[in-house]
């Protein structure tokens, strides 16, 4: 099974790999601006995306599903 995230601003899913390369794009480059957010389609900084990055992790911490039930398709 391939690991996906969903990425509901642009309606699209990507792998787990293409999105943890992303994040370190964004993360190396504070102040580029990227075509879209995580969370967002219009442009965003890297330092955005890394806002909606943590704002994300910490929603799925307090969502409480299981490791192994987190972005598989179904």
């Amino acid at each position: 099974m391939t690991r996906v995230v969903d990425l509901p601003a642009i309606n699209r899913s990507v792998t787990l790999a293409a999105y943890v390369q992303a994040i370190r794009l964004a993360k190396a480059n504070p102040d580029t601006t990227f075509k879209h957010g995580l969370t967002a389609w219009w442009p965003c900084t890297g330092r955005e995306i890394m806002r909606q990055f943590r704002a994300g992790m910490n929603e799925r911490i307090n969502q409480r599903v299981p490791y192994g039930l987190r972005g598989l398709q179904p």
